[in-house]
């Protein structure tokens, strides 16, 4: 989207921005006084801790916000290299920003966990207790990660590395969204899953935003709408041949630019839009679990900041609808320049509002919530789930056994939201409806009763893992556009038969390994992984068999779905007749009164696995029966390019 000499950001925008940095700063750290009065351990803390927290959060929630952002704009939707140069340098800075202020919120951490003032001569002596604590893990994580983040992106500018430090700073998202809420009590994956779809979605928004800003070259694409005009004029007024051609070259030029910078805008509104969607959800979500009641609207500070940060949320709705109305003048023609400049100051408006959000959002990061950390259920089941036994599976309460989960939720609704995006092209029927279907069972299974007896039995855990594999995610793999390393497979069905078969083979492994299996019943982000490895299979599955099938080659295709059916049904023959019961420390002691024989249980899931593998083989038959007719019908197939 640039040509010519590039100019970034002058002095005097860069003292505005780091004056507004100071300002949120300061704002964080009175929004943190005020949630945190009472609180005697921070208190004790000193005062270094108190007022650095927030100031160390605002920094690192800032920069991780650029960074996500920036890394998404420049990987996904910049199709000039010096455009992404320009984003990936501020997204390098953005990202060694990121680590120093988690390092520093890493030591104000410890000191408000412990008590002590750093400085202080105990200061740092049991720093391995509390590194082998749950905070401390995710923290120091974070940190790790964030490194890396940086050192990945100052290796260049190119798509790739940006997309690789858009998913690094993605899992410091995830790291510090596992800090957000008291492991053991009830609504902790729900505290820690809404506070992981709100960074992902303010770091991408304010970010992206942010870094759209920065671009160089802004000048000649704000004077586009005029330029073919006034080139026009010059013609028109007796300017010689050559002129005339230099005027129009020029003009050309410019709109090009215009109407690319147009198009990337378009985009990004769409994305934002999705963004606004994601905060409002989850910033509601996430609050009704930290509340204790209606009360704390007018007796916890807390809540009254998250109840301005909604506030803002709405003004940045507004903001986000004027804005779109400039997008439909468009960034060209003789109106172009005026929509363009009414744009940016609107954006600029928008980031002011953003930077608010987020020092308020890290003034109740290092502040405690109204509701108290709650005391698991009694008896086994709450001991080791969170939760209490489920009653036993009957008609009436597998119907109404709910447990939503809002990572499932928020992933079908952006695939929805992409799909039906407006510069989509014209969708296909039977695709949509293939869409539709398999986010319903990716929700259904997620959220529904297999969720809630997927905790305490091994047959519906392993039913919920399948059914995400089988239909869900073989569903929306059939829809999706087939990635161009996949496309060039070509006739090599074998090289298709091996991915079909890696993700079954890796969901099997982690069943199989007692450490991961645990992990993944007892911790909720390795709970989340198996359930989108699960999923990624049948993706990868369905991508596979639709990349070897348009080589024109149907009786290679059958061989592509066979694979993985060979993994799923000698994984439920071992279920049907093994006699070693998959986490026996954990289903076989979750005090069930019903169902008590462990092992019959995972028999049943044997028996689930076989059927939904016997289907499978059907339904691939089918398909490849349809794709034979298809291939008569057409006796000379073009090749593929």
């Amino acid at each position: 989207m640039s040509t010519g000499k590039k100019r970034g950001p002058g002095r005097g925008a860069l003292l505005i921005a780091g004056g507004v940095v100071v300002l949120l700063a300061l704002i964080a750290v009175i929004a943190a006084d005020a949630a945190a009065a009472g609180n005697l351990v921070l208190l004790d803390a000193g005062a270094l801790t108190r007022h650095g927290a927030p100031v160390a959060a605002t920094l690192a929630n800032l920069a991780a916000a650029l960074t996500l952002g920036g890394a998404v704009v420049a990987g996904w939707m910049l199709p000039r290299d010096a455009d992404r140069t320009c984003v990936m340098t501020a997204v390098a800075i953005a990202a060694g920003v990121t680590t120093l202020a988690r390092g520093a919120a890493l030591a104000f951490s410890y000191s408000l966990a412990t008590g002590q003032r750093i400085g202080s001569p105990r200061f740092g002596s049991d720093i391995a207790v509390f590194a082998a604590t749950d905070l401390g893990v995710w923290l120091i994580a974070g940190l790790l990660i964030a490194a890396a983040t940086t050192t990945v992106a100052v290796l260049g500018s190119s798509v790739g590395v940006a997309r690789t430090v858009a998913v690094l700073i993605g899992l410091v998202a995830l790291a510090s969204a596992m800090t957000g809420h008291a492991a053991g009590d009830e609504t902790h994956e729900v505290g820690t899953s809404t506070m992981l779809i709100h960074l992902l979605a303010v770091g991408i928004w304010a970010g992206g935003l942010a870094v759209l800003q920065l671009l160089p070259g802004e000048g000649r694409r704000e004077a586009a709408g005029r330029a073919d005009v006034s080139g026009r004029r010059g013609a028109v007024g007796g300017a010689d041949a050559s002129g005339r051609r230099g005027a129009v070259g020029t003009s050309g030029t410019a709109i090009e630019e215009a109407r690319e910078a147009e198009q990337v805008v378009r985009r990004f509104s769409h994305l934002a839009l999705i963004c606004w969607i994601a905060l409002a959800g989850s910033g509601v979500w996430a609050l009704a679990v930290r509340m204790n009641g209606w009360g704390d609207l007018l007796t916890s500070v807390y809540v009254q900041i998250a109840l301005a940060k909604a506030v803002l949320l709405i003004l940045l709705g507004v903001l986000g609808a004027l804005q779109r109305r400039q997008l439909a003048t468009g960034f060209t023609g003789a109106d172009g320049a005026d929509a363009r400049s009414t744009y940016r100051r609107l954006a600029v408006l928008e980031l002011g509002l953003m930077g608010l959000a987020i020092a308020l959002g890290a003034a109740m990061s290092s502040s405690p919530p109204p509701a108290e950390a709650g005391i698991p259920p009694g008896g086994p089941a709450g001991l080791l789930t969170g939760y209490p036994l489920p009653a036993a599976p009957e008609l009436t309460t597998v119907l109404t056994a709910w447990r939503p989960a809002p990572v499932a939720l928020a992933l079908g609704a952006v695939l929805l939201l992409t799909w039906w995006r407006p510069s989509a092209p014209v969708r296909d029927r039977s695709a949509s409806i293939r869409l539709l279907l398999g986010v319903a069972v990716l929700v259904l299974v997620t959220s529904g009763p297999l969720n809630v007896y997927g905790k305490v039995l091994v047959s519906a855990h392993v039913l919920q893992h399948l059914l995400l594999m089988v239909p869900a995610g073989v569903l929306i793999g059939s829809v999706w556009p087939v990635p161009g390393r996949l496309r060039e497979l070509g006739g090599r069905w074998w090289v298709g038969a091996l991915l079909a078969a890696a993700g079954p083979i890796l969901l099997v492994t982690a069943y199989a390994v007692p450490l991961t299996l645990r992990l993944a019943l007892d911790a909720h982000v390795w709970h989340l992984a198996l359930q989108a490895l699960a999923l990624g299979a049948g993706v990868l599955t369905a991508l596979a068999v639709r990349a070897v099938g348009a080589a024109g080659a149907p009786r290679h295709v059958l061989l592509v779905p066979a694979a993985p059916l060979l993994v799923g049904a000698a994984a439920g023959l071992w279920l049907l007749l093994g006699d070693v019961l998959l986490a026996a420390s954990w289903f076989g002691a979750t005090g069930r009164t019903w169902w008590m024989d462990a092992l019959a249980d995972q028999r049943r899931a044997g028996v689930a696995v076989l059927a939904v593998v016997v289907l499978s083989a059907g339904l691939a038959g089918l398909v490849v029966a349809r794709l034979r007719r298809a291939a008569a019908a057409s006796p000379a197939p073009s090749r593929p390019r």
